[in-house]
């Protein structure tokens, strides 16, 4: 029987059981899908998307981009995946308020992967997205293949955090910083393709073909220029330009090695974990990664908290170095001058 409008709305896509079909009947149920219609018996958009939904059984990996935030909110089976993360970032609390949605699914051995949202600030690149799982991947799997493929991005460096939060779904955050040798574009191209995640109990690992292609536009901001220096143990940190937006805050920075200090320690960082401005308030920050192209001596590098209090004057924080042989062999820290920042 034919099902009217309301029935497809409420169709419970979760209880749609697949079916085993001849390579014969997969070829005639995706030319009917996929026919081309007259005006006149054009099947509806949402008819479409649940058709695209019933047929995951059909293939390995299959992806669902939605058009529709209705049907988007229906079948995927997460949503505002940021929230569970504001216990441990305040900097997400408004995320799902700028990030743009994706709504991209793909399903590979077992494993349901989907993008909920993005947000690209102009220098680091946020993505929420869940994980469904057949197979058990611990209370804090390893994503292996981070790695995202930024259109005229040279280089990049990130993070990933993944929790578990049922028996077999799973939320993640992913934060990469592309680096740009021009101006960064109004809006970046990504091509994402996870290779396995890792349950590090057991070493459960569960590769598949994941991939994932969508568009980000960069939040509109201002870059406030400043020049604040400070050189402590034969390190100097420059803090450069501050990029706001109504999201986040980034700091800009550089810092230079001297070079003899490499013989002893062959990887050396500067970093900060909070902040606090004039007001009292304190931000977590998230660091970006570093770049260097002279082997260590000096970086280019960038930190990200949330948007600051728009009535505070000025931010203070104190830069740390990470003094590394590298390998986990061992570290020495040592903290700078504090650094103060006025706010334009």
């Amino acid at each position: 029987m034919t099902k009217s409008y309301r029935e497809w709305l409420d169709l419970d896509v979760e209880q749609i059981e697949p079916i085993e079909l001849s390579a014969q009947q997969k070829m005639k149920l995706k030319q009917k899908i996929l026919k081309k219609q007259t005006p006149r018996k054009r099947m509806p958009k949402w008819v479409r998307h649940i058709a695209a939904a019933a047929i995951i059984g059909i293939s390995a990996v299959t992806t669902i981009n939605f058009a529709f935030p209705t049907l988007a909110s229906q079948i995927p089976f997460m949503k505002n995946i940021a929230s569970y993360f504001d216990h441990n970032n305040t900097m997400f609390e408004n995320f799902d308020s700028y990030a743009k949605e994706v709504g991209q699914m793909q399903v590979s051995n077992g494993v349901s992967m989907m993008i909920e949202n993005a947000v690209y600030d102009g220098t680091s690149l946020t993505i929420s997205f869940a994980l469904e799982s057949e197979i058990d991947l611990g209370s804090h799997p390893f994503l292996q293949g981070l790695f995202m493929d930024v259109k005229g991005a040279g280089g990049m460096g990130g993070s990933c955090r993944l929790e578990k939060i049922s028996d077999t779904k799973y939320v993640g955050l992913a934060n990469v910083t592309p680096h740009f040798d021009k101006e960064v574009p109004d809006e970046i191209e990504v091509t994402w393709k996870p290779e396995a995640f890792l349950n590090m109990n057991n070493d459960t690992k569960v590769e598949g073909d994941w991939a994932f292609n969508f568009k980000v536009p960069k939040l509109a901001g201002e870059l406030q220029l400043v020049n604040e220096t400070v050189t402590n143990y034969d390190v100097t940190a420059r803090f450069t330009a501050l990029g706001k937006n109504d999201m986040s805050t980034v700091i800009h920075y550089e810092y230079e090695v001297v070079p003899e200090i490499l013989k002893k320690w062959p990887e050396v960082t500067v970093q900060f974990d909070q902040l606090q401005d004039n007001l009292g308030n304190i931000y977590v920050v998230n660091g970006n990664g570093a770049k260097s192209e002279d082997n260590g001596i000096s970086y280019k590098s960038s930190a990200t908290v949330q948007a600051i209090e728009p009535a505070a004057t000025s931010i203070t924080f104190v830069p740390v170095i990470y003094f590394s042989l590298g390998s986990g062999q061992g570290v020495e820290i040592k903290e700078m001058d504090s650094v103060t920042i006025p706010l334009n």
